[in-house]
């Protein structure tokens, strides 16, 4: 954790009862430039990042794509698209003539048929690869894009969108981290025993963690192994008392010897480039974070001083090393650290002295890894997301089925008193979300309020350590009225709580519906449509009594796959982090 005060409990009545306290709710400013933003962190002082997703005028290269030859996967694609107009009764607004003279730029159709394209496309190197997310950074007026290591395109005129993009946290002191990927370019290479050149599309590594000063100098944080690109991420900060900064995450500290033979059968530079081959290799085997597990990730810890130079770094420990029988891939992250040099995370570990593929929740402490409650089966997993300066690790125990997380239950730890307690759900079998705990022991996230097929109603909580239930946030909030007009805000999902129990958090409220290139939609009958949107709120504690509303209709919130989803930026790189955050599926 980031914080250092200890600031005094503002509610009254908590355990087995609704908080006698309610909230004052400030819409936080959204990216003008695309449909949903969220918050990712804030520090003590209102500082503020975050991220947006689904972006208006992502800019669509098809100077490479042979439009004319017959057999091809556009042809085919647009064939099927043009049968699902006819199915509907609609005429389609654009040829393929059109998108070859860049339709895409001016038609929102041709421009969703090419999203689409590209996303089906996304396993192969041969076309382009665009991210349909952007890192932020929140004032009281205006969310501003920060740039992490994206670079302007001559050829697109705009920012290459081809990189990840995540900001985790911020200091008090306004430092930010995170972690992205490298930009892709697009080079020419002539396969083996062939005549003509390809178009491939390749970038130099993964990812690398990144700090961000308040000067807007960036740093990029090196992993131990760069070979074949290596990867790093930052997902914590804390500034030190004696100066500069520890920032925690993983680091790629190397390969085993079966990745790097496949690597050597498959890619010999012949039929595509080396990067090409490597970034191939690299979704081959993704982790069930949608991680690389290309190479050995580590649990790492980089100590910077006040210029931002790195003065060491350190892995902070793994919960199982191999024998030398034994070549399996095994990784450990570091997901908060408090002002006790006390990180919280995951590893792989031993069950059945095997080495078991699934990760389990722990701390590191002096170089070792503590796992969180031994678990009772192998396909058990969790990590631990958050911890206090209190020592008080919270995170999330689940299955694994069919390479899903499931059943997923928060928890709390007591590193000091050894104790270790399950959080409450909104009901029995409700799957939760742990975000964040501060220092006087509330603890904020998102639990299931309904289950319904694959749409799984979700809303954010707010919890005090020991107590009997979680307090829906929204039950905090000014009733709605039937039209939603009122008070048109649902709170899905309590991201951060400071010291003062402000809460930072996603909220998702209707607004006016636009295509891909930001312009409103209107229906058959030139009415405006409408689409429920995700926006960043700041929740202030007030001493008003809580309502009794009646049951409004509350608009979903979910977890989505697919690459142009309202929750690409959850799902991406998965998946996996934009700071401690837990994938439901």
């Amino acid at each position: 954790m980031k914080h250092t005060l200890i600031a005094a409990s503002i509610f009254a009545g908590l355990s087995g009862q609704a908080l006698a306290a309610t909230y004052q709710l400030t819409e936080l400013p959204r990216h003008e430039g695309a449909v949903h933003s969220i918050v990712s962190d804030a520090n003590e002082n209102g500082q503020i990042i975050g991220a947006a997703t689904r972006l208006f005028n992502l800019p669509i290269d098809v100077s490479y794509i042979d439009f004319d030859k017959d057999g091809t996967a556009i042809k085919a694609a647009y064939d099927e698209e043009k049968r699902r107009y006819e199915l509907i009764d609609e005429t389609i607004t654009f040829t393929l003539e059109d998108v070859k003279n860049g339709a895409a730029s001016t038609n929102a159709d041709a421009n969703n048929f090419m999203l689409g394209f590209l996303s089906r496309q996304s396993n192969s190197a041969e076309y382009q690869k665009l991210t349909d997310r952007i890192a932020l950074t929140v004032s009281p007026t205006f969310a501003d894009e920060q740039v992490l290591f994206d670079v302007q395109s001559s050829e697109l005129n705009s920012l290459t969108r081809s990189v990840g993009n995540n900001l985790t946290a911020i200091s008090d002191d306004g430092v930010i981290v995170g972690w992205g990927s490298a930009p892709f370019s697009k080079t020419e290479f002539t396969p083996k025993d062939e005549n003509e050149a390809k178009t491939f599309f390749v970038r130099d590594w993964s990812y690398r963690g990144i700090v961000i000063n308040t000067a807007g100098e960036k740093f990029t944080l090196e992993p131990a192994f760069t070979e074949h690109g290596g990867a790093s991420i930052a997902t914590d900060i804390q500034r030190l008392e004696t100066g500069g900064y520890a920032v925690v995450g993983y680091a790629s500290v190397g390969i085993t010897t079966q990745r790097q033979e496949g690597y050597d059968d498959r890619c010999k530079g012949e039929d595509r480039p080396l990067q090409a081959c490597v970034w191939l290799e690299e979704r081959r085997v993704a982790n069930l974070d949608g991680l690389p597990s290309f190479y050995d990730l580590r649990a790492y810890q980089w100590t910077l001083d006040d210029n931002f130079a790195v003065v060491s770094a350190k892995e902070l420990g793994v919960g199982a090393v191999r024998n030398e029988n034994e070549d399996n891939t095994i990784y450990s992250a570091a997901m908060a650290i408090n002002n006790s040099n006390i990180a919280a995370g995951y590893s792989i570990t031993r069950f059945d002295d095997d080495i078991n593929a699934r990760v389990v929740p722990g701390y590191f402490k002096e170089g070792q890894f503590s796992e969180i409650e031994e678990r009772d089966a192998w396909y058990k997993t969790g990590k631990a997301v958050d911890i206090n300066n209190s020592n008080v690790v919270v995170g999330y125990r689940a299955s694994v089925s069919r390479n899903s997380i499931v059943d997923a239950v928060g928890f709390y730890y007591d590193i000091n008193a050894d104790k270790f307690a399950d959080i409450p759900t909104y009901f029995t079998g409700s799957e939760t979300v742990i975000n964040d705990i501060n220092d006087a022991g509330y603890v904020v996230g998102q639990g299931e309020i309904e289950k319904n097929g694959n749409n799984q109603r979700r809303e954010g909580f707010i919890y005090k350590l020991g107590d009997e239930s979680i307090v829906n946030i929204n039950s905090l909030l000014p009733c709605k009225d039937a039209s939603g007009a009122t008070f048109p805000y649902t709170i899905a999902e309590a991201v951060k709580i400071t010291e003062s129990n402000k809460i930072y958090a996603i909220a998702v409220k209707t607004v006016e519906r636009r295509d891909r290139l930001g312009v409103v939609e209107k229906n058959s009958k030139g009415e405006i449509e409408y689409e429920s949107a995700t926006l960043p709120v700041l929740l202030t504690p007030t001493n008003g009594e809580v309502e009794q509303c009646a049951a409004p209709e509350v608009e979903t919130y979910e977890r989505q796959s697919g690459s142009f989803s309202v929750f690409a930026l959850i799902t991406l790189p998965l998946v996996w982090l934009r700071r401690r955050k837990l994938k439901i599926a």
